[in-house]
C-alpha cells in the first residue's frame, strides 16, 4: 500500500513587493518536494507585483487580489495569511513573506518532520539572513521555550503549521487587538504557552531578508516608546491566552516597568 504525501499549501502575502516577490514563488516552483499548491495574496499593491507572478504560468499558483487594505500593517498581514487558508487544501501550511525565499529541500524537510511526529502541529525552522541584499550569514539566535512569557522564535517565513490546528485556533490567534503583534508573535506564542509546542529544526533553511526599510526597524529595544506599547500588549496577549499566566508576569519587574512606561505614553497622548 502506497503511503499517502500531504498536499503542503505555501501561503505567500505580498504587498508591493515587485522586486523580491518571483523569487518567492520560484523557489516554491523549484522545490524537491513536488506536492505543492501556492496561494498568492496580493495586498492592494501599488507596484507591478501581480505582472510579475503572472508572468509565471503555472496551474499550482492561485493569486488572490485584494482590492483595499487597512491602516494597520499588522492585521493586513494576518488578514492575508488567513483568506489564503480559506482557500488553501494543504494538510501542511508554510507561511512565506514575498520578499523572503526557501532553499530547495526546505519543504521535503518540514514534510517529513509532520511525517514522524503526528502530536506536533508546528514547527520553526533556522533563517539564512540577507542584509542589504548584500551580505548573508546563517543566525545562531538561541531560540527558545519560556514558561511564561512568549518565546523567542525565528520570523514568520520560518513557521509551518499543519492547516488544521491554524483553523481551529485563528480566532484565538487573530484578534481584532493588539496593532503592534505580528503573525509570528501570535502563533509563536499561543502554540508555545497555550499548546506546549514549540519546536525548532535545527536547519537553515528560509531566506530572510533584513533591510533598512523592514518594519522592525521601528521597534528600537528600550529607546522607543513604541518598542514599550508593543510590550505591554504582548503582556494583554497572555491574558487572552490563560489568565493564570498572565497573572505570573503581574508582580514581575519586567511587567510593573512596562505598565508604567505605557500609562506615561497614554497621558502624554491625551
Amino acid at each position: 500500500m502506497k503511503k499517502k504525501i500531504p498536499l503542503v499549501s505555501v501561503l505567500i502575502n505580498n504587498y508591493n513587493k515587485e522586486k523580491f516577490c518571483k523569487k518567492a514563488v520560484n523557489s516554491i516552483l523549484n522545490q524537491s518536494y513536488n506536492k505543492i499548491e501556492i496561494i498568492f495574496f496580493d495586498d492592494y499593491s501599488q507596484d507591478h507585483s501581480l505582472d510579475r507572478i503572472k508572468e509565471i504560468k503555472k496551474k499550482k499558483i492561485k493569486i488572490i487580489e485584494n482590492k483595499s487594505r487597512k491602516s494597520v500593517h499588522s492585521f493586513n498581514q494576518m488578514n492575508a495569511i488567513f483568506k489564503s487558508l480559506e482557500k488553501s487544501k494543504g494538510e501542511i501550511v508554510c507561511i512565506l513573506d514575498s520578499d523572503d525565499f526557501f532553499s530547495k529541500n526546505k519543504i521535503k524537510k518540514i514534510v517529513n518532520f509532520f511525517v514522524h511526529n503526528k502530536n506536533c502541529d508546528i514547527l520553526f525552522d533556522r533563517p539564512i539572513v540577507y542584509q542589504n541584499n548584500k551580505n548573508k550569514f546563517k543566525s545562531n539566535t538561541r531560540y527558545t521555550q519560556r514558561k511564561y512569557k512568549w518565546p523567542i522564535f525565528p520570523p514568520s517565513s520560518c513557521i509551518s503549521v499543519r492547516s488544521k490546528a491554524l483553523k481551529k485556533n485563528r480566532n484565538k490567534i487573530f484578534l481584532n487587538n493588539f496593532s503592534e503583534l505580528w503573525f509570528d508573535f501570535r502563533i509563536a506564542t499561543f502554540f508555545s504557552l497555550k499548546k506546549k509546542q514549540f519546536n525548532i529544526l535545527d536547519d537553515h533553511l528560509t531566506y530572510y531578508r533584513d533591510y533598512p526599510t523592514s518594519n522592525d526597524k521601528k521597534y528600537k529595544k528600550f529607546l522607543n516608546l513604541l518598542w514599550w506599547k508593543r510590550r505591554f500588549e504582548a503582556f494583554q496577549f497572555l491574558n487572552s491566552i490563560s489568565i493564570d499566566l498572565y497573572y505570573k508576569n503581574l508582580f514581575s519587574l519586567d511587567y510593573l516597568v512596562t505598565a508604567i512606561i505605557n500609562k506615561f505614553i497614554f497621558f502624554r497622548h491625551l
